[in-house]
């Protein structure tokens, strides 16, 4: 894309539960969202079906490679312009929410990579933190507020 030039960002997120309910959230590493929390997941490669991405990606932040099913949950879809805390080109981010089922719950945090910290958060906890809008789509879909 040329620079200055507008696109579509598409990506893959998993909305996974352990089986207490609570939700897998990583923290972005750097970057313009660097310390707010999201769901593991990312940019879908060339070629890549966002189902095998959201599977890769939930390995390469969280360590969780024993995935036993993937079913769409949502889209968010949402416009970003440039501003002055972005002043990159404007972007369409689309990012296909999955419910992810885990057979295993044991973390490991991804090193050297865009996230620093992978956590099971109880339904009040995501509320507490700085969250990027995708994944106060994911919380509010997990857990509609009254």
């Amino acid at each position: 894309m040329p620079s200055g030039a507008s696109g579509t960002y598409l990506g893959a997120y998993a909305r996974c539960l352990d089986p207490a309910g609570r939700l897998l959230l990583v923290r972005m590493a750097r970057g313009l969202d660097e310390w707010r929390w999201t769901l593991p997941g990312g940019g879908v490669e060339w070629g890549e079906h966002p189902d095998a991405a959201v599977v890769r990606e939930m390995e390469e932040e969280t360590g969780i490679s024993d995935v036993g099913g993937v079913q769409v949950a949502a889209v968010y879809s949402h416009t970003y312009e440039r501003s002055a805390r972005r002043p990159y080109p404007p972007v369409h981010y689309v990012g296909i929410v999955y419910d992810v089922v885990a057979g295993s719950f044991d973390l490991r945090v991804e090193q050297g990579g865009s996230t620093d910290r992978c956590e099971w958060c109880t339904e009040t906890e995501p509320r507490a933190l700085p969250l990027v809008p995708l994944a106060e789509f994911a919380v509010n879909l997990t857990w509609p507020k009254p």
